[in-house]
């Protein structure tokens, strides 16, 4: 427990020097510091006296622009995020593989919106809109939903058509107003709840394991994976739902940027120690070692996944039951252990985000109050998952939208590109088992033929305008 207490004491360090606000701090310290040791007419409490101004202004300055940011961004999403809820009803066969639905994200990715001037960033609030890819079980029965800006349906359902002409899309009342809506109410009516987050093991630029690595050259090598959540969300039994949401914000097209330090380390040969005898040129040759072709590949998966659009994505699900069946191992190890199916050791991998895990312990951190915190958590993650919230960009935000006893600064983005995105989510291709969990559509979808002539008065033609 003490090792365990000293590792969450410096990894509150390790977050409080992530923060602007504490290096200006530090600034404003050390220069009080050095006027101190310069100005020994002065003593320190005099000199905080002339300082404290400026110290005020350093201090409150950056929390004020981040609460206003917070309070504007939080208008723009009242008044600019009006969205509808598609469902995706599924073809009793699809021959497309996930590749289709990657060419879909990709148009998705163009839709993105982002502030473009000072005006549009502090005044309106303007923030990047996200879409809300879900696959939900209800007793069994699964679901494909996407909530989408109400202004962007005709062209997210022409780009789903374009790649997937069979399937139908229809605009459903949000399944979410029949969830419990806060934890008191979700005890009334004699439920429980487990949720959780999923965050990347390594840095955003380690690719995660993708679709094409499922598939081979033969026919007895090709699969889908999707088949393992379909197989799991299958075995919810009646009167539990299990849902698994994806949020996913367009990100910048220059978001490789950010790793190509990270790329130039890869890319760098190594170096033995100690010397070489000989001729300096032979004796640099002699000590460079050649690149394994694990470290070769690892090189080559990020920089294909940094040549995509990316999504800022958010990873998080849930699982409502009655309390007399109520079994958390059911979610916190079948779709924890769906997600294992994308790891690799020496790429990247999909892990969970304990501190916001609704399975709290003594040992701990704080190591107080274990059954209070599990109970904000629950609240916290019912909310986002209802209400699908991202955490806040500012971090005044996340501090607004704190408990005492549950802090909002744990919750994590991360991105995935479109490929990656494809992966987790996509319909499901014939070659997957569905029934009979998924209710599939019997019928083609077929438009009228071109020329169809109208036969009629003017007057009947403007019944059917």
């Amino acid at each position: 427990m003490f090792k365990n207490f000293l590792r969450n004491i410096l990894d509150i360090i390790e977050e409080l020097f992530r923060q602007e606000e504490i290096w200006l701090l530090i600034f404003i310290v050390g220069l009080a510091g050095f006027l101190a040791a310069f100005l020994p007419s002065f003593s320190l409490t005099e000199i905080l006296v002339l300082l404290w101004p400026f110290i005020a202004f350093a201090i409150l300055f950056p929390l004020s622009v981040s609460l206003w940011l917070f309070w504007r961004q939080e208008i723009y999403k009242e008044i600019y995020f009006k969205t509808v809820l598609l469902e995706l009803r599924i073809p009793r066969e699809i021959k497309k593989t996930p590749e289709a639905m990657e060419q879909v994200l990709a148009a998705i990715h163009s839709l993105r919106n982002i502030a473009g001037d000072i005006n549009e960033k502090y005044w309106e609030g303007e923030v990047t809109r996200w879409f809300a890819l879900e696959i939900t079980s209800f007793g069994g029965e699964i679901h494909f939903y996407v909530r989408v800006y109400h202004k962007q349906r005709d062209l997210l359902e022409s780009s789903l058509f374009s790649y997937y002409p069979d399937l139908e899309v229809t605009e459903v009342k949000d399944y979410v107003n029949n969830l419990p809506q806060d934890v008191s109410q979700l005890y009334e009516e004699d439920l429980d709840l487990w949720g959780s987050e999923m965050i990347l093991r390594k840095e955003d630029a380690y690719p995660i394991k993708t679709y094409s690595h499922f598939e081979g050259d033969l026919e007895e090598r090709e699969n889908d994976p999707i088949s393992n959540f379909l197989e799991v969300l299958s075995k919810v039994k009646p009167g539990e739902m299990v849902g698994i949401q994806l949020l996913i914000a367009p990100g910048l097209d220059d978001w490789h940027k950010k790793w190509a330090g990270l790329i130039e380390k890869l890319k760098e040969p190594k170096i033995k120690a100690g010397k070489t005898e000989g001729q300096e040129g032979i004796a640099a040759f002699a000590k460079l070692i050649a690149r394994s072709p694990v470290e070769t590949d690892v090189l080559k998966a990020v920089e294909e996944k940094v040549s995509k659009p990316a999504f800022n994505t958010q990873v998080r699900f849930i699982y409502v039951s009655p309390k007399d069946i109520f079994y958390d191992s059911f979610a916190r190890r079948g779709l924890v252990g769906a997600f294992n199916q994308y790891s690799t050791n020496h790429l990247n991998a999909f892990q969970q985000n304990y501190p916001v895990s609704t399975r709290t312990r003594v040992w701990q951190w704080p190591h107080l109050f274990p059954k209070w915190r599990n109970e904000y958590r629950k609240q916290r993650i019912l909310h986002n998952y209802i209400r699908r919230e991202v955490p806040p960009e500012t971090w005044m935000g996340r501090f607004m939208t704190s408990y005492p006893l549950d802090w909002n600064f744990k919750s994590e983005r991360f991105y995935l590109n479109v490929e990656e995105v494809a992966t987790v989510f996509h319909p499901p291709s014939s070659i997957v088992l569905t029934e009979p969990h998924i209710a599939h559509l019997e019928a083609r979808r077929k438009g009228p033929p071109a020329g169809l002539a109208i036969f009629g008065d003017e007057e009947e033609i403007e019944k059917y305008k």
